[in-house]
């Protein structure tokens, strides 16, 4: 199969590419492949919003730009921070103008948050279900487009690469296990996240790293990995998968940590208590819980009025009173789960990669945007800045021949290898990240890690020479390799900064 443009992943990096491109090139053809449904993915569950600078009266791009710096902890890209920034207002009416909602109040305006890190109002919201608006927006919008064609169930192996360049990819469909090359001239990898390595996630169970680890295996630049940035609030129940997400706002609107015991203690942490950022709240949760015998600190939500809690945040609500959680009289217990990834598959301002007519965008790139730490509500802007860059950027030599390569899979060898098995070790993997490469870490952790993924990395290549490519053994690959680089990265930093923190270090 050929194709003018390919695009790996349908969250909202893949989906606004893919409309950007269809919309300035008609006459182009645009795949979308994606190894689930085409909602599937982190976009779907993003809870809080995106933040923009909309009330000039009361804010400023200055004050947001400080306000990411200031939560990456030095290590943005000034450059890029700036031109996101500036680009939001711009990006957010186009989402609009796809058909996106967000609330309004009574004259008209953004009825904007706030959220952790902010030194203002400015998150633009849907209730508490703003993914999953933007995802149904940009698909409704889609489907207008003849050009745009939508693969579901097809899952991506490996980047066809030749002298440097990226020519598609090669797939295996999920129903049927065929494989099959999709040749392209621009690939987009728009693949997310790689929050299933660990064993509380508030990832979707699609985010196991793919994009990243067939990035790495073409030969792209990766960094930043170390990076892993966990959410504080993601609601305790160790027998749920993914981890339901407590969204930021609502300490926004005023819910406070206590102890199991009842008392506030964000203040002995930081000035700004529950709105300090993501990493300062994590880290002061798992300090209170390993001090007692619970794993879990309770979010106290009876500040604010059952009303208001029901307006701004029904879904939250809904899902905890299926849980038999009444959020107006309970406290929700609540631990640090991993969210999101800062660094990835490294990128310049139009989301270039180091492989030629290869593209990344999303969580799965680093941009230079979020630094050691991401600031709330930051990612999707970030997804619908550089979304447009790929676009522009893309069309701008779109004439060339596609390589057409074969397969690289020997499809002679006659089993699969049992996906009881896999499961075993995707869980023994998941237990040691989440073990030794938390919220804190340190060296000895850090070594019994890399042992343990080292170890596993070479029995997973003895059962590739034995057993058929298979997308849970595929997707196993990729989390051992992903697991590696980050625990790689975590070595070799020498200082604390934003999400990371070794105790070794000072």
């Amino acid at each position: 199969m050929k194709t003018d443009f390919l695009v790996i992943g349908s969250g909202i990096a893949g989906l606004s590419f893919a409309l950007k491109v269809a919309e300035k090139q008609p006459e182009s053809s645009i795949t979308i492949i994606t190894k689930s449904s085409e909602t599937e993915g982190s976009t779907k569950y993003a809870q809080g919003g995106i933040a923009v600078v909309s009330d000039f009266d009361n804010d400023s791009f200055e004050n947001h730009v400080e306000d990411t710096i200031l939560a990456g902890d030095g290590l943005c890209n000034p450059e890029i921070v700036n031109f996101v920034v500036e680009q939001a207002p711009i990006r957010i009416k186009e989402l609009i103008n796809y058909g996106a909602n967000f609330d309004q109040d009574n004259k008209q305006k953004f009825n904007l948050a706030m959220e952790g890190g902010h030194s203002q109002k400015r998150i633009i919201h849907k209730q508490d279900c703003t993914g999953l608006e933007i995802v149904e927006s940009l698909l409704k919008r889609i489907k207008t487009y003849k050009n745009i064609q939508i693969i579901n169930h097809l899952f991506a192996l490996d980047l066809i690469v030749k002298n440097g360049s990226c020519f598609g990819v090669c797939t295996q469909d999920v129903n049927t296990c065929e494989i099959k090359n999709i040749f392209a001239k621009k690939t987009l990898l728009a693949t997310g996240g790689v929050g299933q390595i660990f064993q509380f996630t508030t990832n979707p169970i699609v985010s196991t790293a793919d994009g990243i680890a067939m990035a790495k295996r073409a030969g792209a630049n990766i960094s930043d990995m170390e990076f892993i940035q966990f959410h504080p609030t993601a609601l305790y129940n160790p027998h749920q998968s993914p981890s339901f997400l407590i969204s930021e706002a609502v300490r926004g609107e005023g819910a406070v940590l206590r102890t199991v015991n009842g008392i506030r203690f964000m203040k002995n942490y930081h000035k700004d208590e529950e709105m300090a950022t993501r990493d300062i709240v994590a880290r002061a949760i798992e300090t209170e819980i390993k001090k007692t015998i619970v794993n879990y600190v309770f979010l106290d939500c009876s500040t604010i009025s059952n009303k208001e809690f029901e307006k701004h945040f029904p879904n939250i609500k809904k899902r905890c009173e299926n849980l038999g959680l009444d959020l107006s009289a309970d406290s929700a217990p609540v631990m640090p789960a991993a969210h999101f990834l800062c660094g990835g598959i490294n990128t310049d301002i139009n989301g270039k990669t180091n492989i030629y007519n290869l593209y990344a965008c999303g969580e799965c790139a680093n941009t230079g945007f979020n630094g050691a730490n991401r600031l709330a509500s930051n990612s999707l802007l970030e997804s619908l800045v550089f979304a447009h860059q790929c676009a522009i950027d893309t069309l701008e030599d779109i004439e060339m021949d596609i390589e057409v390569c074969n397969n690289v899979f020997d499809e002679n060898k006659k089993h699969f290898y049992p996906q009881e098995k896999i499961k075993e070790k995707s869980v023994e993997i998941r237990k040691m990240m989440s073990k030794n490469v938390g919220v804190f870490t340190n060296n000895k952790l850090l070594n019994q890690a890399s042992l343990f993924m080292k170890k596993m990395g070479k029995d997973i290549l003895e059962i590739q020479q034995d057993f058929k490519v298979s997308i849970a053994l595929y997707q196993l690959i990729n989390m051992v390799m992903v697991s590696n680089v980050i625990i790689k990265q975590s070595l070799e930093r020498k200082e604390n900064k934003g999400v990371f923190f070794n105790t070794d270090l000072k």
